[in-house]
């Protein structure tokens, strides 16, 4: 019977964790209040693992969910009641709850459901974009995918847009087989589908998270010269294109250069859109600081009116974007809860890089990558993986398994094992 209970555990906590991955972007709800087909599903999955959580009684889910609604109290006396406040507030704990049990029973099942499960899910993608490009059958009524490498052909799939793809895949192009061999199916068919959505946050992103990886061999020769490459290769696309308009690279070199315009003053609309979304998200963010404790949760819109590359993004023809997220969820957090939403970033971003830099290439360490490609591009709270890192923290916190000198630290691969006899302690894998 329990064995039968771990089963079904695993295989429902394996299926939020890729509706996480893939299904955020299907929405259903009234207008303004809208979260994909991963809340529900992740939601749903707390009535089977309820009997569990109330046996267990896990401290870092219920410590991190109370301090949420600690900060939405103390918001609403200030502020008075706000309806949409309160609902994500309460959305948010519930979507939490039910992706930190789903973790947790991945692990416990070494990833071994998640592993074959996630090849339907991912040919289900590959399927989808190629029916979009045919124009036979799409999920959206738009896909902002533009057309860098295969012409006129592109396609988004489960995702609106291109970006979308990037940083909901980009982590598991790095999802080793159980041989231990980056180059399998995972990665051909992840691959294969980040080309059919290009994306400049597809390119940033494999770029970004080689170098994390790299980071673990503690061979400071090697980092350098991984470095200096990616350096050496952004500086040179931004070359090329400056100099002979090439358009393959044309949106990953405007997007770079923005920066560099932006930080000398050029805030207009001759600067990509992409640089003042995200700077004029930082602005918002700052905004939040600044109140000490934010805009309360779903506001983050408010500071839009007052920020600093508000009058450049209206006057481009696709309108004020990215006015509830700022480009990156990251940001939002800080915008809504302030100083509270700073520590919390800050804290998850921090044992987010300790635990690649523990787990070197493994499966966790692709997990944790999620929450690297949000600090690229993402959305809202319940749009994108990368609530995935949230709760892996979690899991291993709850595990003792963060920290190099914890106690059950003894192995730091669970990429490449098979499911361990009953005696074998979580920390052998």
């Amino acid at each position: 019977m329990i064995m039968l209970n771990d089963k079904i555990h695993a295989f429902i906590g394996t299926f939020v964790v890729l509706s996480t991955i893939f299904l955020w972007s299907i929405e259903l709800g009234p207008r303004d209040y809208d979260v994909g087909l991963n809340v529900y599903i992740s939601v749903m999955s707390l009535v089977v693992f309820f009997p569990y959580i109330i046996r267990r009684f896990d401290v870092f889910p219920f410590v991190f969910s109370l301090s949420i609604v600690l900060y939405q109290l103390v918001w609403t006396s200030i502020n008075g009641f706000d309806m949409r406040s309160m609902l994500t507030c309460i959305c948010f704990v519930l979507y939490f709850y039910g992706v930190f049990y789903s973790v947790l029973f991945c692990l416990k099942d070494n990833f071994c459901t998640f592993r074959e499960v996630i090849i339907p899910f991912l040919t289900a993608q590959i399927c989808l974009q190629a029916l979009q490009i045919f124009d036979v059958f799409s999920l959206y009524d738009f896909s902002t995918v533009k057309i860098y490498i295969l012409g006129s052909i592109g396609g988004t799939g489960f995702y609106g847009e291109g970006s979308h793809v990037g940083f909901s895949l980009v982590p598991l192009m790095f999802l080793k087989d159980n041989r231990g061999s980056h180059f399998n199916l995972y990665s051909i068919l992840v691959g294969f589908s980040l080309l059919l959505g290009i994306s400049s946050t597809a390119v940033l992103g494999v770029l970004l998270i080689c170098v994390l990886l790299m980071l673990r061999s503690q061979s400071w020769v090697r980092i350098a010269m991984v470095t200096s490459v990616i350096v050496g290769f952004l500086a040179a696309e931004i070359a090329v294109w400056r100099l002979f308009s090439v358009a393959p690279i044309t949106p990953l070199a405007t997007r770079i250069w923005g920066f560099f315009q932006i930080l000398g003053g050029d805030i207009s609309p001759r600067v990509s859109l992409s640089s003042l979304v995200y700077v004029n998200g930082v602005d918002m963010a700052w905004s939040g600081l600044k109140d000490i404790i934010g805009s309360g949760l779903g506001h983050f819109n408010v500071y839009h009116a007052d920020s600093i590359a508000r009058t450049a993004i209206d006057k481009i023809i696709h309108g004020p974007l990215n006015k509830d997220d700022g480009s990156v969820v990251l940001l939002k957090m800080i915008g809504e809860m302030g100083l509270f939403g700073l520590a919390i970033v800050i804290y998850f971003v921090f044992n987010s890089l300790s635990i690649i830099n523990k787990y070197g290439d493994s499966i966790l360490s692709v997990i944790a990558c999620f929450l690297i490609m949000a600090a690229i591009r993402s959305a809202g709270y319940f749009h994108g993986p990368y609530i995935l890192s949230f709760a892996l923290v979690g899991v291993l916190w709850q595990l003792n398994r963060t920290w190099p000198n914890g106690t059950l630290n003894q192995q730091t691969d669970l990429n490449n094992t098979m499911p361990q006899p009953a005696a074998s302690s979580p920390s052998d894998r």
